[in-house]
């Protein structure tokens, strides 16, 4: 039910704030986290070193892609 659940999230943030991004952060070792980011749409932003392990910054946004971002997993 989690891709069900963050699928109406966005939809509902997308009509109360159009245009607006949202923003995720994750490790990239959580490979279920990586999968349903991929699901929803959501664009690799950049990589970096936080807590001791790789982490993953991502970006949704209802239109297009940003120039330059990547899709999940490069």
């Amino acid at each position: 039910y989690g891709a069900e659940a963050c699928a109406a999230a966005l939809d509902w943030f997308a009509d109360a704030l159009p245009g607006e991004p949202v923003v995720l952060a994750t490790q990239t070792a959580n490979t279920r986290s990586m999968r349903l980011a991929a699901k929803l749409g959501f664009v690799e932003v950049e990589r970096f070193d936080a807590y001791g392990a790789e982490q993953w910054f991502g970006m949704w946004s209802p239109g297009p892609p940003p120039g330059g971002a990547r899709p999940v997993g490069r």
